[in-house]
């Protein structure tokens, strides 16, 4: 019977989906690692037993196995430049012929230069109010697609030459415009260099990304999907959903399972289907929004995920119980729950767990202190939850830590989280001699 995985992230992102999907590659010898959300922001880390570094954006964290291919599918926002250079990335680390083993879907959306730099632009202009974006034009280009529909720029529109510079001139123009609206002394130079944005380069950098990719209509994408073993990415995390999460402070796109069953039934996929969901062994957060848990003065050795001029410094905090029940039903719930960077957290005298919100908003919590689930009015609804949410304080219970290497006190602990959550902890992952481990079922 052919398999299917599901890999998503249940908090704020950085819960370890880049390694997790390397691992069940392997494992199950999935041959096809689908991303089906996000765009080019993604950041996810795999480091191999052999000793290989890379960060995958938009490439699936498979393709360090030998005979993976990446589908990117409708749902996933296509930066061409981005991915020739994360191409030659991974030719640099002895990676094969990684544009020959990618798929993209013709319905994904483009983002173009021009949007990632007006996604700059508005995001200077909101100042102390800033959304924490990851300045990377996928909101941007994810309102074209449901604004402007077929005027929108998708892979499909890469392969003609001047009806795509036509399209990129119409959008830039559309850009220039709506940027004058948003100037200020903090901007000025990514105005300018709006402005100057040489279309005639673009236009003959995306023609030649469409020629060395593998670009395919919706039935056959769909066809792979059926016919093979695939592992699908997800990025960000649950509490980032534009559905779902603490709005403006999150993403525009899907971070559920929702779109991934959405390609298996369109695909009328007739295997196993298995949902996996990811946590950290504590919190984390990078940007902008409200984080109940967040303990500056936690002390967890420093990871991949520095600083940045976007989203500013990476934030950490306590293990929070009651978003993660939150995040379980928002994604429908998932067959396998696993705690991932317990190594991390080893030599801790204590750890503090939250499993309850103290004096919450009767609109937004339960009495007991639990999120309630979202409410009609939507956006509205989650905006005045997030506001709620910045001066919440948790309720913690405290749990011993363990020593370095030492499985049994991690164990331990997922079984302790397990008991908060209300769902099995049936997996995880910490460095143990030097190699990460996993155990799971």
């Amino acid at each position: 019977m052919r398999r299917s995985i599901i890999v998503v992230g249940l908090a704020f992102g950085d819960e370890g989906k880049g390694s997790w999907v390397d691992h069940l590659v392997r494992k199950y010898g999935a041959r096809f690692v689908v991303r089906f959300n996000g765009g080019a922001q993604a950041a996810h880390h795999v480091t191999t037993r052999d000793g290989l570094v890379h960060c995958f954006r938009q490439f699936g964290s498979g393709m360090l196995v030998p005979g993976v291919h990446t589908v990117l599918t409708r749902f996933m926002l296509i930066e061409p430049q981005a991915l020739l250079d994360e191409a030659a990335d991974l030719q640099w680390l002895g990676v094969k012929h990684p544009l020959e083993r990618l798929i993209v879907s013709e319905d994904a959306p483009v983002i173009a230069p021009f949007n990632r730099l007006f996604n700059g632009i508005r995001e200077i202009a909101r100042g102390r109010e800033r959304h924490g974006s990851c300045g990377f034009g996928v909101g941007i280009t994810q309102d074209d697609v449901e604004t402007l529909g077929e005027r929108a720029l998708y892979v499909r529109d890469l392969k003609e030459g001047w009806q795509l510079l036509d399209k990129l001139v119409w959008l830039w123009r559309l850009r220039v415009d709506q940027a004058k609206e948003f100037e200020c002394a903090g901007n000025k130079d990514l105005c300018d260099k709006l402005a100057k944005v040489d279309l005639c380069y673009y236009a003959e950098l995306f023609r030649h990304f469409y020629c060395r990719a593998r670009v395919v209509a919706e039935d056959e994408l769909l066809s792979i999907v059926r016919d093979n073993d695939t592992v699908f990415e997800g990025a960000q995390g649950v509490m980032l959903d534009q559905k779902f999460g603490t709005f403006p402070h999150c993403t525009r796109s899907n971070c559920t399972t929702e779109n991934a069953l959405a390609i298996l039934r369109d695909a009328r996929f007739a295997g196993q289907i298995t949902r996996v969901g990811l946590l950290r062994g504590y919190g984390t957060r990078h940007g902008a929004g409200p984080f109940v848990t967040e303990d500056p003065q936690l002390a967890v050795p420093a990871c991949d995920n520095g600083t940045n001029p976007w989203q500013g410094k990476f934030r950490v905090g306590w293990f929070d119980a009651v978003a993660a029940r939150y995040a379980l039903r928002a994604t429908g719930g998932v067959d396998v729950l696993a705690v991932t960077n317990l190594d991390r957290m080893a030599g801790l005298p204590s750890i503090k767990v939250a499993t309850r919100y103290q004096n919450g908003d009767p609109r937004f919590f339960s009495p007991d202190g639990q999120m309630l689930d979202v409410g009609t009015s939507h956006l509205e609804w989650l905006r005045a939850r997030t506001a709620s949410m910045m001066s919440i304080s948790p309720g913690y219970i405290e749990l011993p830590g363990w020593s370095a290497h030492d499985a049994s006190g991690a164990l331990r602990y997922c079984q302790s989280l397990s008991e908060a959550i209300g769902q099995p902890v049936t997996a995880c992952s910490l460095v143990a001699d030097d190699r990460k481990t996993y155990f799971d079922d």
